[in-house]
């Protein structure tokens, strides 16, 4: 639970905080994640639904596990740098957090549909 103190306080649950950054992530275009299945068969690659994240804070800094599948091809080290800066923003802005790990696991990837097909000659 994170506390933000100017004029008191205020206690904002880690769900909380792990809803903030799954919204801010499913803002990034080529950021999925899975949905449906019961024990991971069965699941169906969803870019309308928000990854799961997980939160764990140690004093003014948290520890971010960000799990999702991707559009591919993705350029990987500047979408995942691009998710970084949307979650390391917004957690600044909406919670006051400032510091934080931020892990991203990529679980999948989606391939796009191909712009232009190719033959074999």
């Amino acid at each position: 639970m994170r506390q933000v103190s100017t004029r008191g306080t205020t206690h904002v649950p880690d769900a909380v905080i792990a809803k903030v950054i799954s919204q801010a992530t499913s803002e990034v275009a080529e950021v999925g994640s899975s949905s449906g299945g019961v024990l991971g068969v069965g699941q169906r690659r969803d870019f309308s639904k928000r990854p799961r994240v997980d939160v764990e804070l140690f004093g003014a800094t948290a520890l971010v596990t960000i799990d999702l599948g991707l559009l591919y091809p993705s350029p990987l080290e500047t979408t995942a740098e691009r998710i970084r800066e949307v979650v390391t923003s917004r957690l600044a802005r909406d919670v006051g957090i400032h510091q934080a790990q931020i892990d991203i696991h990529v679980s999948w990837l989606y391939p796009a549909e191909p712009t232009v097909k190719r033959r074999l000659k």
